[in-house]
């Protein structure tokens, strides 16, 4: 048994807090003597830490005193278990919502160099949207096995290495998009475009080309990704079709040179 004052420093309460529940029925001593000395069984502690725990879980007192009244003594603790355990699962979504957004708003500052009104947009919907959306999207646009393919693609809510080298890529590109598309600098990144759209779409040219369409976005519309608008994806598409015409024209000449020297 426990005396009021004890059960008060072991469950880090006050009494006042304790004389406060047994007013509210909530929770009363098994034993009060002649004297006015309150006692506590082993049975009334565990209702006091359901009590705690539903209280931390954000029930109202008078709600927690319907449920201990609704529910058996052996079910007090598997409810309140039940609901704080759904708690941290929330928690746990939102604290992870909130890490992605925070990344995505990160990548975003990364790819332009500065924050503006689509990046706060951006933010916001990383915040409120998970991964459905883009599951239910290439859905209905690929194959089992192409979607396996584009699990692998970058996310700005992630900072891994692929997720780095994108971000770097879009932002160099960004710079470089008053350059011709035969420039020096402009045909190094279309080599490094090139080569990291190999290794992400596992060499698959034609579903390179078929998402490729799929985010290219409608006059006058939005980016559907970030970074994609309709004018960076032209740039792009000047730069890597003069290099792949460059690489087959190279290769031809060596091809021809090489059957000459044959021939000799």
């Amino acid at each position: 048994m426990y005396r009021i004052g004890q059960l008060a420093k072991e469950a880090q309460v006050s009494i006042r807090t304790l004389r406060y529940y047994d007013e509210l029925g909530l929770l009363k001593p098994s034993i009060v003597t002649e004297s006015g000395y309150r006692y506590y069984s082993a049975e009334d502690t565990v209702t006091l830490y359901t009590i705690l725990a539903l209280k931390q879980l954000g029930f109202s007192l008078l709600q927690i005193r319907e449920m201990l009244t609704e529910h058996p003594k052996e079910e007090q603790w598997k409810t309140s278990l039940h609901y704080q355990l759904q708690a941290v699962k929330e928690e746990k979504q939102r604290l992870q919502q909130l890490e992605d957004a925070l990344q995505v708003a990160l990548n975003a500052i990364e790819i332009k160099e500065k924050l503006q009104a689509e990046d706060l947009r951006l933010f916001l919907e990383a915040a409120q949207a998970g991964t459905q959306q883009r599951q239910q999207f290439r859905a209905r646009h690929f194959t089992p096995t192409e979607q396996a393919i584009l699990a692998n693609l970058p996310e700005l809510h992630t900072d891994d290495p692929k997720t780095q080298t994108w971000t770097r890529l879009l932002r160099e590109v960004r710079e470089h998009m008053h350059e011709p598309p035969d420039s020096p600098a402009s045909q190094r990144l279309a080599e490094e475009i090139v080569a990291y759209a190999d290794e992400l779409f596992q060499g698959n040219e034609e579903l390179t080309g078929k998402y490729w369409e799929l985010i290219r976005p409608q006059p006058g519309q939005p980016a559907r990704l970030y970074g994609l608008d309709a004018e960076t994806m032209t740039y792009i598409d000047a730069i890597v079709d003069w290099y792949i015409a460059q690489t087959e024209h190279n290769e031809n000449a060596t091809n021809t040179e090489r059957n000459e020297t044959e021939n000799c």
